[in-house]
């Protein structure tokens, strides 16, 4: 299953790739969905790649993500991602990230996301998967918009930090 968006950033392409390549670990900046995330150091670093991967702390739970690209030329991040309360039925989940400029003051951006699932509950849960993630990549291309354009988090991300921040307290 595979989710694709494509949308256009009002701000410089530098400015997007800060975000999504070289803070790459920095998600929970300005995502509602990521509570806590931070690099993951190791050997197996890409070129040029600012870390591995990154671990997450989400609403579903941690997830470990290890990336599998990284072009800084080009502008591509992907990577995998792995958790322990993923549906058993979840054989792959990946993401890919492309930046091009458009002008000075804007980029577009694609996103990409893939899924593979068991074939007997690729036909059943395919669609169902898909209602559920639409709305969450919808929220976090809202979020990156957002902070990408105006240097700060989304109110979303402001409501979603405090929640956590009390949960945790």
């Amino acid at each position: 299953m595979q989710i694709k968006r494509q949308f256009t950033v009002n701000t410089s392409a530098d400015k997007v790739w800060q975000i999504l390549g070289h803070h790459f670990d920095r998600v929970a900046d300005w995502a509602s969905g990521v509570y806590v995330s931070q690099g993951k150091p190791s050997a197996r670093v890409l070129p040029d790649a600012p870390y591995s991967g990154r671990v997450c702390e989400t609403v579903i739970g941690y997830l470990d993500e290890t990336i599998t690209r990284y072009d800084e030329k080009e502008r591509i991040v992907a990577y995998i991602a792995k958790s322990k309360k993923m549906p058993f039925f979840v054989k792959h989940l990946s993401n890919h990230w492309t930046e091009t400029l458009l002008n000075n003051n804007q980029c577009r951006v694609e996103m990409c996301m893939e899924t593979a699932l068991l074939p007997v509950f690729n036909l059943i849960m395919a669609p169902v998967m898909r209602m559920q993630l639409n709305p969450v990549i919808e929220e976090t291309i809202e979020e990156l918009k957002y902070f990408a354009e105006n240097g700060l988090p989304h109110p979303r991300k402001l409501e979603a930090r405090q929640k956590y921040q009390l949960k945790s307290a």
